[in-house]
């Protein structure tokens, strides 16, 4: 099949919903250690979000990363508490550390439509990911889009080198990324020579980065149903 071009696309917080979840069992877990410990509630979050970068940044962006940071918080309020952890609240806060990758997503607005556009439009759509392939395969399943994806490509983590496998033999000028996170998305996409589709959301500190804005490859919008205007003029389309 002949396609016009290629798009990878990104799933959390670009297609669905993902930081909010991530969001809900941070307060959770910070509210329980605050409360146990008798240390405030802002001064746990914060150490929270620390530990969670360093997990993250030291064995990927897989399922059990966010229990572990937590559970490593909670041991670390206890020690200067000189408190004993308590096993059950071990489990409560693995509990809600399982939230964010059990939870049905919910689409963000316009992301179906724009799915289905790509698809219609004649591109070759590849749902670009990163995290554990059975849990992000289960949410693109879930939500009822996966027929618009004519790839899926799911790694650890996204990097310049885990892209250029992910193009293959494609043409860079034929291809584009769109997404979120300026560390996972659009850094990779310039590094490779590909057009990078910045839409800028609320992201935690592992999806931060410099930027060089400058770039010829880069553009950034608004929101997702802003794609075509940006593609029209890139792949010479009438939208």
């Amino acid at each position: 099949m002949r396609f016009i071009g290629h798009a990878f696309v990104d799933w959390d917080d670009t297609i669905a919903e993902n930081i909010r979840y991530f969001n809900m069992a941070e307060e959770a877990n910070a509210h329980l250690i605050a409360r146990v410990t008798h240390h405030t509630y802002d001064v746990v979050r914060e150490r929270g979000r620390e530990i969670d970068l360093a997990v993250a940044r030291r064995i990927g962006l897989g399922k059990e990363s966010l229990g572990i940071a937590w559970v490593e918080c909670y041991q670390e309020f206890c020690g200067r508490a000189g408190r004993t952890p308590d096993p059950e609240a071990v489990e409560a806060i693995r509990r809600s550390c399982r939230l964010p990758y059990e939870v049905k997503q919910e689409l963000l607005p316009g992301a179906a439509d724009m799915l289905g556009w790509l698809h219609g439009s004649g591109f070759e759509v590849t749902i670009w990911t990163a995290g554990d392939e059975d849990v992000q395969g289960r949410k693109i399943a879930e939500s009822g889009l996966a027929h618009l994806a004519h790839r899926l490509a799911i790694v650890p983590d996204k990097t310049p080198e885990r892209l250029a496998g992910a193009l293959g033999d494609r043409n860079p000028d034929h291809c584009f990324v769109v997404g979120n996170s300026i560390h996972s998305d659009i850094r990779p996409a310039l590094a490779s020579g590909v057009l990078a589709i910045h839409i800028p959301t609320e992201t935690w500190a592992y999806d931060h980065g410099r930027l060089d804005v400058t770039d010829a490859n880069y553009r950034q919008i608004g929101a997702i149903t802003e794609l075509p205007q940006v593609l029209a003029a890139r792949f010479r389309m009438a939208v």
